[in-house]
């Protein structure tokens, strides 16, 4: 190796570096003369991928981007005058695509250029992607209300973008720096316990938190209702969590859930209301008709009154579909399970419902496990599913009959009781099998359809078998009949000793106290007890019902809840604050307003139990052997 005698001379070192470097270079080197290129190193085509014969004397205006080509003369221009210059600019692949390149070049002594290319490809792609997620994050914040914000728990500064005293003006933008205070004296003061006691968690521990509440807005001196979600960033030197958090403007949202809740209240009391105006009428109709029972009629009367009741009890039914399904989309319905013999059960509902298929030639047998045994489920459910099922297979079978089955199975979740409903009637359509246990929805939905119903029944009972723990499905094929079949959890139990006191002699010798403003229900209520032994005293309204319970020693009270003067409720407390014996007697609401948080009202009035009007004899007994089966009643009896 030599060196060169003068002083700025390369020496050969030099010359082999610069070969070297040229040769194995990630950036491209150029040599341009007479603006032609006319030289690359093999970066040029590792990058590009033109070849050096699909290169060398063509000018490097061919491989600009047509936008760019102001921009790679005016570096010639700089070029000339300065003898450098610098430029970023996309350059052309074979393939099509474009490359971002930052062009450094210098003039050389023979007037050509030296040229190099650094691809600054993946820069331009993260600056894009930066420029989307600005927008993006404008976007948000426009749109949504979204603002992002941290908190540093040494210097107790909130660095909040954009500024939320905004809240509510989606243009707002830019940021602000405030101290904790000033933090908590722009959120409601109702609402400043529970957010500092949420942040305070996400300081100590850094978990994430989410928490609705109320900030001020400057702009109208109204309340803004946001939506924050944080937590920890990390774990400072003092112990404490940095906070990273998001906030959201919710104020449209929160408004439309509250115009919602309020629309489900209205909704709820005009059912509570519609219940009460149907259910008196129908407690007058169906009271009359079962007091007709016990006297003597004709054979052509007995059918008559028969045809009438079984009406009015489908009116019953009708409306009870309405009132069940309101209560399970408000999540109010309550199960109450007991020892119940399933064979028993299926037997009674069977029996309710055999008359319709006597009178059709239909048959209804009964099927039961051998050592079915009892069972823990709540009665008045499962009757309510089987008397759906049972009806709807009678209903929809023109000839043949229907098969009712029950037994038991085991499941992951516990013993099962399944029942199986099979009749020959007419099937479902494949078409109508999907929606068949939508609300409101019959396979046979036209004007002149031949079958009647609600349209509830099957959306009831399958919800119903859900919240027992199980499910409803069924089988069907158009013309040969269904079988639609229910599983719930049911444990087993032991047998509940039998009843030997006659329900005639429930009442006997007992004096009761019957408060009902409406004269024929005042009657009904009347028949019915003395039917069961009971001496009756009747009171127009709750005022007057106070007087006689004050007046008079009673062992028992129905009463009504709406009434003039002073309702049921009222009533009851005053009787209850009473000094006498009577405060003590159990009071029992006589009721058609019977949704659950109606009845839940009652009992904590002070009242002992509930029967829904229109009045059943069998409900009317079986509530008032459970009250008096209370210890407490049995000693007010006494």
């Amino acid at each position: 190796m030599t060196e060169s005698n003068g002083a700025n001379a390369p020496t050969e070192l030099d010359i082999e570096a610069a070969r070297w470097f040229f040769q194995n270079s990630v950036d491209i080197f150029l040599l341009v003369r007479g603006g032609a290129i006319s030289r690359i190193n093999p970066a040029w085509t590792e990058l590009t991928g033109w070849a050096a014969e699909e290169t060398i004397g063509r000018s490097i205006d061919d491989f600009i981007h047509a936008d760019d080509k102001e921009t790679v003369h005016d570096l010639i221009a700089r070029l000339i005058v300065e003898g450098h210059a610098r430029a970023e600019h996309r350059l052309l692949r074979k393939d099509g695509g474009y490359l971002w390149m930052r062009s450094c070049v210098k003039r050389g002594s023979d007037g050509g250029a030296i040229v190099v290319l650094e691809d600054v490809t993946h820069e331009h792609q993260r600056a894009a992607r930066s420029a989307d997620a600005a927008r993006t994050n404008d976007l948000l914040r426009e749109a949504a209300g979204v603002f992002i914000w941290r908190f540093d728990p040494d210097t107790g500064l909130y660095d909040i973008d954009p500024d939320l005293s905004k809240a509510g003006d989606r243009g707002a933008s830019g940021s602000r720096t405030i101290t904790g205070q000033q933090m908590n004296d722009e959120v409601h003061p109702d609402d400043q316990k529970r957010m500092g006691e949420a942040l305070y968690a996400t300081l100590v521990t850094g978990e994430p938190q989410v928490i609705e509440y109320r900030h001020f807005r400057a702009e109208d001196g109204g309340w803004a209702r946001l939506r924050a979600a944080w937590r920890g960033l990390r774990k400072l030197d003092s112990g404490r969590w940095a906070i990273l958090g998001l906030t959201q403007d919710v104020s449209e949202v929160a408004e439309a859930r509250d115009a919602a809740i309020e629309a489900a209240e209205a909704k709820a009391q005009f059912l509570a209301n519609m219940s009460h105006e149907i259910r008196t009428p129908m407690n007058g109709v169906l009271g009359v008709l079962h007091l007709l029972r016990k006297e003597t009629l004709s054979d052509d009367g007995r059918r008559l009154l028969d045809e009438a009741v079984g009406c009015g009890q489908m009116l019953a039914e009708l409306l009870n579909d309405v009132i069940d399904f309101s209560k399970i989309e408000a999540g109010r319905l309550e199960f109450t399970p007991e020892a119940v013999d399933p064979a028993a059960l299926l037997a009674s509902v069977a029996g309710l419902l055999r008359p319709q298929t006597e009178v059709r030639d239909l048959w209804l047998n009964i099927h039961v496990e051998p050592d079915l045994g009892w069972a823990s489920v709540d009665p008045v459910r499962v009757r309510q599913i089987l008397f759906n099922l049972i009806g709807n297979a009678v209903k929809f079978t023109e000839t043949g009959g229907v098969d009712a089955r029950v037994r038991r199975v085991e499941h992951p979740d516990g013993s099962r009781l399944r029942f199986e409903i099979a009749d020959t009637g007419v099937g479902i359509a494949a078409d109508d099998q999907a929606d068949l246990f939508q609300r409101f929805h019959q396979a046979d939905g036209s004007t002149t359809r031949r079958f009647g119903g609600s349209g509830l029944g099957l959306a009831i009972s399958r919800r119903l078998a859900e919240l027992m723990g199980g499910e409803v499905g069924f089988e069907s094929q158009a013309g040969q009949g269904s079988t639609f079949w229910m599983e719930i959890v049911a444990p087993t139990a032991a047998p509940r000793l039998a009843e030997t006191d006659e329900a005639e002699a429930l009442l006997d010798g007992l004096r009761v106290l019957v408060v009902e403003d409406n004269p024929t229900n005042r009657m009904i209520a009347t028949r019915l007890l003395e039917e069961l032994g009971a001496s009756v005293e009747t009171a127009e309204d709750g005022l007057k019902g106070v007087e006689a319970a004050q007046r008079s020693a009673f062992d028992m009270v129905f009463m009504d809840i709406q009434m003039p003067v002073m309702d049921g409720v009222e009533a009851t407390r005053r009787i209850r604050s009473l000094t006498t014996p009577i405060a003590n007697v159990p009071i029992v609401a006589m009721t058609a307003n019977a949704l659950s948080h109606q009845t839940d009202a009652y009992l904590a009035a002070g009242m002992t139990g509930f029967v829904s009007k229109p009045l059943s004899p069998t409900a009317l007994v079986a509530q008032i052997a459970a009250v008096l089966a209370a210890p407490d009643a049995a000693a007010a009896a006494a």
